[in-house]
């Protein structure tokens, strides 16, 4: 199953897979790919993994465990919980594929993240999301000057009337496979955002306020926000 480790506040996580539906819906999964997006933008990051066997021919000598395996999707509740939407999420999350690696991005640029997968010997999956856009959201892009130019290891912390979030900007997805950097922060009917900060990795800090909703902003480590 999915490993899903809790920080317990004192330097110590906790594994609590076992006793969520995270665990209980990805035990008989072999995982090539997982991350957080919040892709229904309503602020809580969610989680997305990707799945599919080593062995062709495992359902012969396991009659539980299959070649193609479905992906899952599962909600943040806001609570300290998640949902297995998998199956209320379309057809493609129904339909079993060998996945191998696979990133999120906002291909369509209609505000919402899109996943692509690849696959063991067949073509790439690109799943279109055609919900999410429903909320507010806003798309942050960093290019560093003084710090590395893909802004690796930022922070980047907003604050909108329905509370405040953080991300980092990383590279890597998953088994060879990056997703976009620019991060995506879901902000339910929110407007705007009432205070941005970037902490660059250079010691750089940057502060903005009042930044409308449903738009793609470049912030320059020198110049600040440039588009």
């Amino acid at each position: 199953m999915l490993a899903l480790y809790h920080n317990d506040g004192g330097g110590l996580f906790v594994d609590a897979a076992a006793s969520t539906v995270v665990g209980q819906a990805s035990l008989l999964s072999l995982t090539w790919a997982t991350f957080f997006l919040d892709y229904d933008l309503d602020g809580f990051l969610d989680i997305f993994a990707a799945n599919g066997h080593l062995e062709p021919e495992i359902n012969r000598t396991q009659s539980d465990l299959f070649y193609q395996q479905a992906p899952l999707l599962f909600r943040n509740t806001g609570q300290g919980g998640f949902q297995n939407v998998s199956q209320n999420s379309g057809p493609d999350f129904q339909r079993p594929i060998v996945a191998r690696g696979a990133a999120f991005a906002d291909f369509d640029h209609d505000g919402d993240p899109d996943i692509l997968i690849s696959t063991g010997g067949g073509p790439a999956v690109l799943l279109r999301n055609d919900g999410g856009s429903k909320n507010n959201w806003l798309n942050v892009k960093l290019v560093g000057t003084k710090s590395n130019r893909s802004g690796l290891d930022s922070v980047v912390r907003v604050e909108s009337a329905s509370g405040k979030q953080l991300q980092t900007v990383h590279s890597g997805s998953s088994y060879c496979s990056q997703s976009d950097l620019a991060l995506i922060f879901g902000l339910k009917q929110d407007p705007l955002v009432t205070h941005l900060v970037v902490e660059w990795p250079s010691g750089k800090v940057q502060q903005f306020t009042n930044v409308p909703a449903k738009q793609f902003i470049t912030i320059d480590e020198t110049k600040g926000i440039i588009r």
